[in-house]
């Protein structure tokens, strides 16, 4: 069993030679009693990545230069210096160039349908969940999602649904996180969860215009999605929510 400890995102052509990892990101001064604690299995793991880790073998963010492979291009970091510097790595006239836009993060590997090591909000447990019995809805300018999570493994852990949202305007990105909840079930337990989703959730910033702009308002299908993770999405579910909503279930 491998214990890393990491700042953030980082390769993981070592997987296959471990029977599993453990990631602690940056722990405190308990991380010793934690960690021993999972590894005897008097507590279960129950955190999800906040990052993406991406393919196995990429080379390290940055780089210079840098290709295809890497997670930033060199513009973009460290950046590039304009002429006549531009054959010196670094200098005073060294400028990053934010191009990726919208697509940081998990959003630029859902974009370009590049698949990762492991996804963003990722996660595994000593025990096993089913999510099941979706319903979503629209109310006036909400939309409520509803799910039912049962624990159908051996030990008590904590389940982390996540609720992504789409409609056409947010395109380049396909999808975006919208919610997510974490709760303990026991062994043999269930729980319903509902997400509460309002017109900030369903809007998208018009740059020309220079103000937020409704997908609802504009007639767009919204499409709510529940996953295990950005890459593990378990069920989806198409709305129209203008003035002639429709309840689907």
């Amino acid at each position: 069993v491998l214990l890393a400890i990491t700042p953030g995102a980082v390769t993981t052509e070592w997987i296959s030679q471990v029977d599993a990892s453990i990631l602690l990101f940056m722990p405190g001064e308990q991380v010793g009693v934690a960690a021993a604690q999972m590894l005897t299995g008097a507590a279960t793991p129950g955190g999800r990545l906040p990052v993406t880790m991406p393919p196995n073998g990429w080379k390290p963010m940055g780089g210079w230069p840098a290709g295809a492979d890497h997670l930033f291009l060199s513009a973009q970091y460290p950046g590039i210096q304009p002429a006549p510097h531009e054959m010196y790595k670094w200098g005073d006239y060294l400028m990053a160039n934010f191009t990726e836009g919208v697509l940081v993060g998990y959003r630029w590997y859902d974009a370009k349908d590049v698949k990762p090591a492991f996804p963003f909000g990722f996660g595994l447990s000593y025990t096993e969940f089913e999510f099941k019995d979706f319903t979503a809805e629209c109310a006036q300018d909400q939309v409520a999602v509803s799910l039912w999570v049962a624990n159908v493994g051996d030990y008590e852990g904590d389940a982390v649904p996540q609720l992504y949202v789409s409609f056409p305007s947010l395109l380049p990105a396909k999808r975006q996180l919208k919610g997510f909840q974490k709760l303990r079930i026991p062994k043999g337990g269930k729980a319903n969860i509902v997400f509460i989703i309002g017109q900030e959730d369903m809007s998208y910033y018009e740059e020309e215009e220079g103000r937020w702009i409704s997908a609802t308002a504009k007639g767009e299908t919204v499409t709510v999605s529940i996953g295990k993770s950005s890459a593990d999405l378990v069920w989806s579910k198409a709305l129209s929510c203008g003035p002639a909503a429709l309840v689907t279930k």
